[in-house]
């Protein structure tokens, strides 16, 4: 398409234009009234309003949701995309601490500056419901959260351990200590115990577990939320504990463990406590090297829970020497060991070690030289009936000048193996080893030593057309000589000789179970966590895991019980710059909530924010004198405040109703819009942020507020965007991009389309701020067939290229995948430079293209003759004319998994139709209830539903 000279491309003064317009005409604004149809409520995580503002890493989830907001509108859906502040936090109080800036203050200014950057991008947020959680509107309602959950019995107070900083005089939340120290000062942090307010998020452990499987979540946040809560089913058996220095007339003390695998017991060698398990204290009489103990749990106070349990550092412990334990299932005596790698919050705070059965206890064991004794025996494969048994060894061999091992290939089945052969009569394993791999390869080898103990092993003898079970011991041998004596003629027939590397080895060998010897040598790890057949177990020998575990419970007269590593949520923070939590002590009333109607408690303006070990609140007289509602007594006010993932577990729900002075926000309205339909953040808030939210949803729910259980229906992770040498963007390490920059030198939109051309939305990758040249040359190719005079008529091949891209453009938008769809994009405007485009499949290509960068669309559209705004313009379903008789299959996903398909005329195609043939088909519908929601439509290809 030849093109005359135009207008050169001014993306400044054209975004400027367009955002002023949409800002004046309100284009944006979400209809609020309860009839607004098909609804859609599109969320980013709202940001915390820094001091140093955007980079370019930021607003790439900002620019994802946008688009997907506009093409969301242009196919007839009322869209709800709000945008806020989730202000309060400790940054702005340590700016205060700095400069005597009070956090309102230079909160609001962040937030202006956040605001103007945001606007700069021209992201169609309804600025009507804006909220700011540091606002008293706002949190008013954060303080009546509180009473509705103390109202239920679900808000606590209690002793807990933090991070204190002597030198700062307070307390840090785990993230602010690196390596043990203060992240501000350096200064060595300790744990200190504080009365601190709790919600309990425990209550809801098996419902935040059940209801993941159902929500459209990447697996990767989902199993982060499954791990976290940590549901283990166990049991609790007591130890008596035993002292030389106990009198006839003494109580015996007990210690109660908690263990996921009770069938393990007899395999328990010693126990091992918490630093600040309470028997310690009761024992101290007891206990002959009572200073190495109240040392070792001196240090262990100098540690944060995540250090503690840091699986890559060295475990560490001390022996409660003159006391001892005695293992119930058979009476053993057993050493009792105090280490910092259990943790009191979890279980019982001690625990049985089976240094066989569990990998951190048998690196302790060696390194202490602990007993280890094996008792489940690894099985592999399902039994068949009709298998033979029999007993063999696999040798394995290596060559140490260069640390390879030998391997037998089978010529016949193609299987690559150590040897392996039975155990004769009168013969020991090591001798088994020797003949074997003499007979089989010719090579002499001396036996090292067993590998472990026996493994159990089921498996088809294609070889011998038989059902085998295996009893096999692996054997460490030593090659004396590569020198080979003579193989018969039978065994060469069998098999080939090799020498493979270890990275070989894992790579090649045909089955699991024959690496197990390997995995135990090469990587030194003779611990086997999986369930077997027990052994060195008594009368349990030869019964499964699943058999023994409740009848040893049993003997033991054990309880057989389920654990949550999840603890309950503390809330407490004593700062100043967060939510007061509307609590009153009383000396006559005791703890008294704040009446509703006097909320919001304000934060007081008389404090002092430099820190002293409590709660700037504690020394404001007129915050902390009160008088009592119910005796009308003197009183005092909590000095807390409350955690600031309070304030963002329940942001959504006010976004509904924001000006809202009666209540949270209109039941209607909230049956109206929720739950969140797509909600896009980072993955780092897996277990924080989004597991806070959805207690908070399920806990509103049972008050009677909301009838849904999940905040939020579908979640996409954006990845990191790295400074152009590919480290993380740091202000330390001085590679932040401006997008203030990027913009004034590009304009909005070619910035847009730079963020989402860059690679998939989810991966991490690389800023480049050359390669944005490239969609600033396709936009000036974009404004010049703009510009240029539009051909008349219609193009039937450009169609066919239309109709593609609108299909294409719309499988990528609703699967997050920007990247390919601008690259259609491209691909298309190449074919109208060849073959000219007429007005009616220009202004189509401008709607497809629009999501992406809105300014120049805006802009042409208007010179195309149209004067509505485009962002309310009908998606283009552009379809190549194709016989009406003509059928096509729509695949069928249910839970994210393909359940089959259904198959539909192409002219009755509508998701109305595909969804009633669903509800039709007898074998679909099983897979379905009453509240099953279309998450995704892609015409002609597939349906998605989630069904809760």
């Amino acid at each position: 398409m030849k093109t005359e000279e135009t207008t050169p491309y001014s993306p400044h003064t054209i975004e400027k234009k367009w955002q002023q317009r949409w800002n004046k005409e309100e284009v944006y604004k979400t209809d609020s009234s309860l009839s607004a149809n098909n609804t859609k409520y599109v969320l980013d995580m709202f940001p915390y309003p820094s001091g140093a503002g955007l980079h370019v890493g930021h607003p790439l989830g900002y620019i994802a949701t946008d688009i997907y907001s506009r093409y969301l509108r242009m196919n007839g859906y009322s869209v709800l995309h709000p945008m806020g502040w989730d202000a309060f936090g400790l940054p702005a109080e340590n700016y205060a601490i700095q400069t005597g800036v009070h956090p309102s203050k230079s909160t609001q200014k962040n937030i202006e500056t956040f605001k103007r950057q945001i606007n700069m991008l021209g992201l169609s947020y309804d600025w009507n419901r804006e909220i700011n959680t540091s606002e008293p509107d706002y949190y008013r309602w954060t303080q009546w959260l509180f009473l509705q959950l103390y109202k239920q019995g679900l808000v606590y107070k209690q002793k807990a351990p933090v991070n204190w900083c002597d030198s700062c005089q307070t307390v840090l939340a785990n993230e602010q200590v690196k390596d043990g120290k203060c992240e501000r000062c350096k200064h060595q942090i300790v744990q200190k115990n504080l009365d601190q307010w709790f919600f309990k998020i425990t209550v809801y452990a098996d419902q935040l577990l059940g209801d993941i499987d159902s929500l459209d979540w990447p697996e990767s946040i989902k199993l982060m939320q499954r791990n976290w809560i940590g549901r283990s089913e166990g049991a609790r058996v007591k130890f008596k504990v035993q002292s030389s220095k106990l009198k006839v007339d003494d109580k015996v003390d007990e210690i109660e463990v908690f263990t996921t695998r009770p069938d393990t017991l007899f395999g328990a060698t010693y126990l091992v406590l918490a630093p600040d398990h309470k028997i310690i204290h009761d024992l101290k009489s007891q206990i002959s090297n009572l200073k190495d103990v109240e040392e070792y749990i001196k240090m262990a106070k100098n540690k944060t829970d995540l250090q503690r349990t840091d699986l890559s550092k060295e475990k560490t412990g001390v022996e409660l020497k003159g006391v001892t334990a005695i293992n119930p299932v058979n009476n053993k005596e057993i050493p009792i060991w105090v280490a910092d790698y259990v943790l009191s919050s979890y279980g019982t705070g001690a625990i049985m070690a089976v240094p066989a059965h569990d990998e951190r206890d048998w690196e302790f064991a060696r390194k202490y030289n602990l007993p280890i004794i094996e008792v489940i025996m690894p099985v592999e494969g399902e039994s068949h009936k009709d298998e033979e048994s029999r007993d063999t060894i696999t040798a394995i061999v290596q060559r140490k000048e260069d640390n390879k091992y030998l391997i037998v290939k089978w010529k016949e089945f193609g299987w690559i193996a150590p040897p392996i052969g039975g155990i004769d009569n009168g013969e020991i394993p090591e001798e088994t080893a020797v003949r074997e791999v003499l007979e089989e390869t010719g090579y002499k080898v001396k036996p090292i030593r067993k590998l472990g103990g026996k493994i159990e092993m089921h498996f088809y003898a294609e070889n011998k057309n038989v059902w085998r079970k295996r009893f096999d011991q692996p054997v460490l041998c030593e090659l004396i000589s590569d020198k080979q004596d003579v193989v018969s003629n039978e065994e060469k027939s069998r098999h080939d000789i090799l020498w493979l590397s270890q990275k070989e080895l894992f790579e090649k060998v045909t089955h699991h179970y024959n690496l197990i010897g390997y995995e135990r040598f090469i990587k030194n790890n003779y611990s086997y966590a999986g369930h077997g057949t027990l052994i060195n177990s008594n009368e349990f020998d030869g019964m499964s895991s699943d058999e023994a575990r409740s009848l040893i419970t049993k003997k033991v007269n054990g309880k057989l019980t389920i654990q949550y590593k999840l603890r309950d949520w503390l809330i407490s923070r004593q700062r100043y710059w967060g939510a007061p939590i509307p609590i009153i002590y009383c000396d006559a009333c005791g703890i008294v909530p704040v009446p509703e109607e006097q909320l919001p408690v304000e934060l007081p303006t008389d404090v002092d924010f430099n820190p002293t070990g409590e709660s700037p609140l504690v020394y404001s007289k007129a915050f902390h004198n009160v008088i009592c509602p119910q005796c009308q007594s003197p009183a005092r006010r909590e000095s807390d405040t409350m955690d600031t993932f309070v304030d963002s577990s329940w942001y959504f729900v006010r976004y509904i109703d924001p000006k809202n002075a009666h209540e949270i926000a209109s039941k209607e309205l909230m049956k109206k819009w929720m739950p969140v339909d797509m909600y896009v953040g980072g993955a780092e808030h897996a277990v924080m942020h989004l597991l806070y939210a959805r207690f908070i949803t399920k806990a509103i729910r049972d008050i009677g507020y909301l009838e849904f259980s999940e905040p939020f229906t579908s979640l996409r992770n954006q990845g990191l965007i790295l400074a152009e040498d590919g480290r993380k963007m740091s202000k330390s390490l001085g590679n932040v991009v401006n997008p203030d920059d990027v913009v004034k030198q590009f304009g909005a939109d070619t910035f847009r389309l730079y963020e989402m051309f860059m690679g998939p939305f989810k991966d991490a990758k690389p800023w480049s701020t050359r390669s944005m040249v490239g969609l600033y040359r396709f936009l000036e190719k974009v404004w010049k067939i703009g510009n240029s005079g539009l051909k008349q008529g219609y193009n039937d091949e450009l169609q066919k290229k239309i109709s593609g891209l609108s299909k294409k453009v719309s499988s990528d938008i609703e699967s997050f995948d920007f990247n390919t769809a601008i690259a259609a994009c491209m691909s298309c405007v190449n074919t109208i430079i060849d073959v000219g485009v007429g007005k009616q499949q220009w202004q189509e290509f401008l709607v497809i293209l629009s999501p992406f960068a809105p300014h120049i669309c805006e802009e042409l559209w208007s010179i195309s003759g149209k004067t509505e705004s485009i962002t309310f313009e009908k998606w283009p379903h552009c379809v190549v004319k194709t016989s009406s008789t003509d059928t096509i299959r729509i695949d069928v996903q249910i839970n994210n998994k393909s359940r089959g398909y259904v198959t539909i005329k192409r002219s009755a195609e509508t998701q109305d139709n595909i969804t009633k043939l669903i509800r039709d088909d007898s074998k679909l519908a099983s897979y379905i209830n009453d509240t099953y929601k279309v998450i995704k439509y892609i015409s002609g290809e597939k349906i998605i539903i989630m069904v809760q």
